[in-house]
């Protein structure tokens, strides 16, 4: 038509300033920085673009952000405007953030692709909060969510079983989901944590807690505490010698010494003693039981048949009793025969160098 009349004189355009609308999806590389946007609701929807804001012109009012894709490879779904913001927030120095905004009532939201389950993994836990969902009431706690801001985000799939926590060096097995949320929250500040997941349906793979297990003791201290009656392991130092050999989930239930002595269905404070007395002592053997499924051995002692032994020079530390045979009643803390003898033992016979013997004696 402009062309047509060309040369016809007064003729006028007419324009009306309008604003363009944006596509129904919207697919824009941030850049550093705020956005000047506000956002509300779930899914994120914009509900305002302030002037000077880099999607100006960009998005349109009501548009929602579907997808926010992060430098990591990490990708964030069907996000809450919360989830979105810290997202945006934690990542406000990064240059390479996309964020996908869709009419949502034209195109919908991207589904987030289900991650397949593993037949088994490790994965090592940051400090601080994982961002996880537990549940299960039995063993074992399924993973149900990885919120959008988890640091574990791609790494485990909803679906996964929870096998082993390791912690300093303990494994912890047969969990619940509040037994799991427990320890996790409880061990946040600790590095180094290790966490083994399994795909469910091989349940006979599981890590079990034995109902008996041994463990043989080294010579010295053993670095850690026990509680309770009958006794369980409390705390490990960083150095202890036996800190991954007794799993938690159990407690002492006996001490055999090489000798032969053996006792059960002590206190802590009686074992605790025990121990003491016996630090020099090499290949003592603890005897521990699962927690929730055995019970404490009755209290006994077994001693050797005989015990020979060679008398220091000066006070042994030892008091006896007894009429008709003199009887071990009492240990003192400076006996030199600790770990060599018990109370209870009868004296048979003591000889003399040259020759001497005594028997008999009360």
């Amino acid at each position: 038509v402009i062309e047509e009349s060309s040369g016809i004189p007064g003729r006028f355009l007419y324009m009306e300033n309008t604003a363009g609308s944006a596509p129904s999806v919207v697919e824009y590389v941030l850049s550093p920085g705020k956005l000047g946007t506000v956002f509300s609701g779930t899914p994120p929807r914009i509900t305002r673009v302030n002037p000077g804001s880099q999607l100006e012109g960009v998005v349109d009012v009501g548009m929602c952000a579907d997808t926010l894709s992060l430098e990591n490879g990490i990708v964030h779904y069907q996000m809450s405007t919360m989830e979105f913001t810290n997202a945006l927030k934690s990542s406000g120095n990064s240059e390479n953030r996309k964020v996908r905004f869709v009419k949502v009532e034209e195109v919908g939201l991207k589904s987030k692709p289900a991650m397949a389950l593993t037949e088994e993994m490790t994965i090592p836990l940051p400090t601080g909060k994982l961002g996880v969902v537990f549940k299960g009431n039995q063993f074992p706690a399924v993973i149900t969510r990885v919120n959008s801001d988890s640091s574990l985000l791609g790494k485990v799939a909803p679906g996964m079983a929870v096998d082993v926590v390791t912690v300093k060096r303990r494994d912890h097995m047969e969990m619940n989901a509040s037994e799991v949320g427990t320890l996790l929250k409880s061990t946040s500040d600790i590095p180094g944590r290790m966490l083994k997941i399994r795909d469910p349906a091989y349940k006979y793979d599981f890590a079990r807690m034995p109902d008996e297990l041994e463990v043989v003791l080294p010579a010295g201290k053993l670095g850690c505490t026990f509680t309770g009656n009958p006794p369980v392991p409390k705390t490990f130092r960083e150095n202890s010698p036996v800190t991954g050999s007794i799993p938690p989930g159990m407690f002492v239930d006996c001490l055999v010494l090489p000798d032969g002595f053996r006792r059960s269905g002590f206190n802590t404070r009686e074992f605790v003693t025990l121990l003491n007395q016996t630090t020099e002592e090499d290949g003592r053997v603890l005897i521990l039981k699962n927690i929730k499924n055995c019970e404490p051995s009755v209290r006994e002692e077994v001693f050797p048949m005989d015990k020979t032994v060679t008398l220091p020079t000066g006070r042994i530390g030892l008091s006896f009793k007894g009429r008709k045979n003199a009887r071990i009643s009492r240990l003192h803390d400076d006996c030199k025969l600790a770990g060599q003898v018990y109370k209870g033992m009868i004296v048979d016979t003591i000889t003399i160098p040259g020759g001497s013997s005594f028997s008999g004696m009360t």
